[in-house]
């Protein structure tokens, strides 16, 4: 008779439970291992974590309870298990209690144990190929444009569809450069939204992505997080439509985006970047190129679950018996974590 003690999800307070109970997670995904058993009553085997196999820490809950509640005995194969869908910016990790504490990583950075990207890459035959470290791109892309041109009136430049004041606020610097280079060209940058200058049809995002679409030839793409390999869902939300994103986010984007699909603007400066929006409104058979990679790849938002990767670690006994640990953890979760730590502090000295 199997005995449900694979995997605990550490029941703590205010914590959603994202993922049902039991086995259900693994059987519905059709896992290739389904005796695996979540659970959130740490009571379930009267306070015997050692019996667990794996245990998740969840960042949002890290950062709610102090270090000395964490006092669980573990034994030389159990597995801590850093889980986190959150950025590193936004969630740094402070405490140097948990530098050598955590043996697998489970987050959207590529170089997790388990990988769990924001967005999905498929190719043509509908098999997911990214986003992963050393991805392979199509290196001929087809030149057929599997959309009508004349659906569209171009004409004007860059949109922004702000998603949040904040967002704006912080902005704001590369907001007013981009739009004094765009005025040399007698181009405007048009910010939509609550916090904008411009406001969307009825009131719908839906609408006002369908408008841009139509009479602009850019979009602006601006993360809320710099942090490596955070690329997030409104990535795909401007890829779905005609219309070449301008991004400001993570400084290398060769494991998420296609080559001559998108501009970077860390990659040029503003009179670089005034100068390729003025050529590509131009030259429309060359603006209408970086739309060639459709032919081969589309888009999805949904993170991927990674419950099977999980269960199938689990499953492994030289991964299981493998005795590995993060011991610079903090720097790994975010290079930056003392300046991002300090931040935080003073950020709560003020509040």
């Amino acid at each position: 008779m199997w005995k449900p003690s694979h995997l605990l999800k550490k029941k703590l307070p205010f914590q959603k439970h994202t993922v049902l109970e039991g086995q259900s997670a693994f059987i519905k995904q059709e896992c290739e291992y389904i005796n695996c058993y979540i659970t959130y009553n740490k009571d379930l085997l009267k306070d015997n974590y050692q019996n667990f196999d794996a245990v998740v820490f969840n960042i949002r809950d890290m950062v709610k309870f102090p270090t000395e509640d964490v006092n669980l005995k573990r034994s030389s194969e159990q597995k801590y298990i850093f889980h986190s869908l959150d950025s590193s910016e936004n969630y740094p990790v402070c405490n140097s209690f948990y530098d050598n504490f955590f043996n697998w990583t489970w987050t959207y950075k590529l170089n997790s144990d388990i990988p769990q990207t924001l967005i999905n890459i498929y190719n043509d035959k509908n098999v997911w190929v990214g986003p992963k470290k050393n991805l392979t791109w199509v290196q001929k892309m087809i030149r057929r444009d599997r959309f009508n041109r004349n659906a569209f009136n171009k004409t004007k430049a860059v949109a922004w569809l702000v998603p949040r004041c904040k967002t704006k606020t912080k902005y704001q610097d590369f907001i007013n450069e981009l739009k004094n280079e765009l005025k040399g060209y007698n181009y405007t940058l048009d910010l939509y939204g609550p916090c904008g200058n411009k406001k969307c049809p009825n009131g719908r995002i839906s609408k006002c992505l369908k408008m841009i679409e139509k009479r602009y030839f850019f979009q602006l793409v601006l993360e809320d997080s710099f942090a490596e390999d955070y690329v997030s869902e409104r990535m795909v939300k401007a890829l779905s439509y005609i219309v070449v994103p301008i991004i400001l986010g993570i400084s290398d984007y060769k494991s998420f985006l296609p080559p001559g699909s998108y501009i970077n603007a860390q990659s040029y400066d503003m009179k670089k970047i005034g100068a390729i929006i003025d050529y590509l409104m131009k030259y429309p058979d060359t603006y209408y190129l970086f739309f060639d990679w459709r032919n081969h790849y589309y888009y999805t938002a949904r993170p991927r679950s990674q419950m099977c990767d999980l269960c199938t670690k689990l499953n492994n006994n030289e991964t299981v018996s493998s005795q590995t640990i993060y011991r610079h953890f903090r720097k790994w979760w975010n290079p930056d974590y003392r300046d991002a730590c300090q931040q935080m502090t003073m950020n709560n000295l003020l509040q």
